[in-house]
């Protein structure tokens, strides 16, 4: 399974939201600060790993498929 790995700079924490610079590029991103590893601070480093995942994706299918049943069955 493939893996990505990008380079991440914590460019600001203000409360609850965090300014990320993401990339060579250093596209900014705001994401909620509870999302951070415990302990970072602004001016860190971080690697973000993204992997696609086949289970999750079968796994919230039949979660929405039995949902619209159950929809469908009461309507």
């Amino acid at each position: 399974m493939a893996v990505k790995r990008e380079k991440i700079f914590v460019d600001s924490i203000n409360e609850e939201i965090c300014t990320l610079l993401v990339g060579e590029k250093a596209l900014s991103v705001n994401l909620p600060a509870r999302m951070l590893p415990r302990g970072t601070s602004e001016g860190d480093w971080l690697i973000m790993t993204l992997q696609k995942s086949e289970r999750l994706k079968r796994s919230y299918r039949r979660s929405m498929e039995r949902l619209l049943e159950k929809i469908e069955s009461n309507g």
